[in-house]
């Protein structure tokens, strides 16, 4: 298990309203005969590349959050850690007001950093996403957070086996597993609602909004290796950043490869969290009422992955996540702003 948090930042900027010209080639036509008019609109933010980044330096160095892992504009990795340096956000800071100029940090379309922060409970591994054009009505700056408890961190050279005795002691009965998951829950819900509120107090916001999850990691392979998807060109993508191959995230990362079979083992009741399939991606929700893990394949490591997942289809408690594919057609009006059909 490891905790999940996203922060969308709506900052009180000016923006303009611009319509953007469509790919599909339907519609491209459309664009062409109607002036415009059947165009998506989009939200241009006017702040700058520098502006914001020194907002959140600010902010950041308020909380002692100084180690960067990545910083990039608009897809261009201006510093990038793989050493795991500690204190080089000021160093990666300088950096970047040393390599950009004046038009880059005008005409910028995302900024991309990647913090690594720890507590006395977490490791946390932070990802932020500025977007200078955004779909009207989304929120331009987005903070996610991972949280992975640092109690079962494996030390170098540490094996499964003893990283997995560390934790059975808090696996001793639902009472005291519960009481450790609540009291994690409630220090990872602090850091975060903190860092809300220095938000608001160091950025001018209109908004911010707040989500926690607890997740929990379902493994495709028995050997219950962390996943490491390596290094992403593009940061748009759903899953969370402890997956990316950050260094030293492996043996941070081990312990939440094993909570499953731990789950299973000791019949412990399971509620209120998001499964973690074996691409990182979310393969559904176990829901308040919750259910017996030991009883559930989908956490039976007999069973080889896929028949977990057909067979949890229809448990009481387990909603998946439905394949949604952009199924309108290229002759589909829905999506155009302003777009009236004309009778022929």
């Amino acid at each position: 298990m490891y905790f999940s948090a996203r922060l969308s930042i709506d900052p009180s900027q000016l923006t303009k309203i611009e319509r953007v010209e469509p790919d599909e080639m339907f519609k491209k036509f459309l664009h062409y005969i109607t002036s415009g008019a059947t165009s998506k609109k989009i939200e241009r933010e006017t702040f700058t590349a520098v502006s914001v980044l020194q907002q959140l330096n600010r902010l950041f160095w308020e909380l002692n959050i100084n180690n960067i892992i990545r910083l990039s504009h608009d897809d261009i990795d201006i510093y990038y850690d793989k050493e795991g340096k500690e204190d080089d956000l000021k160093e990666a800071v300088d950096n970047y007001e040393l390599t950009i100029n004046d038009a880059m940090s005008h005409h910028f379309e995302t900024l991309y950093m990647v913090l690594e922060h720890e507590d006395k409970n977490f490791v946390y591994l932070m990802e932020i996403n500025i977007n200078r054009s955004h779909a009207v009505g989304a929120y331009p700056i987005e903070i996610k957070i991972n949280g992975l408890m640092k109690e079962f961190k494996a030390e170098s050279g540490e094996n499964q086996e003893s990283v997995k005795a560390r934790m059975k002691t808090r696996f001793g009965s639902q009472e005291v597993l519960n009481g450790f998951v609540n009291e994690q829950e409630l220090a990872f819900e602090t850091f975060v609602n903190d860092l809300g509120m220095r938000v608001r107090k160091h950025m001018k916001v209109d908004d911010v909004k707040i989500e926690i999850d607890k997740r929990v990691v379902i493994p495709k392979s028995k050997d219950r290796k962390p996943i490491m998807k390596g290094r992403r060109k593009n940061p748009t993508r759903d899953y969370d950043p402890v997956f990316d191959g950050y260094f030293g995230f492996g043996e941070i990362l081990l312990y939440s490869f094993l909570w499953s079979e731990l789950l299973h083992d000791h019949h412990m009741h399971i509620s209120d969290v998001t499964l973690v399939g074996e691409e990182a991606d979310i393969i559904g929700s176990i829901d308040s009422a919750g259910l017996d893990a030991g009883e559930a394949d989908l956490f039976n490591d007999d069973l080889d992955f896929d028949s977990k997942l057909d067979g949890f289809g229809d448990t009481d408690g387990f909603e998946s996540v439905a394949d949604v594919s952009d199924s309108g057609s290229w002759f589909d009006m829905g999506d155009f702003d302003g777009f009236d059909a004309i009778d022929i």
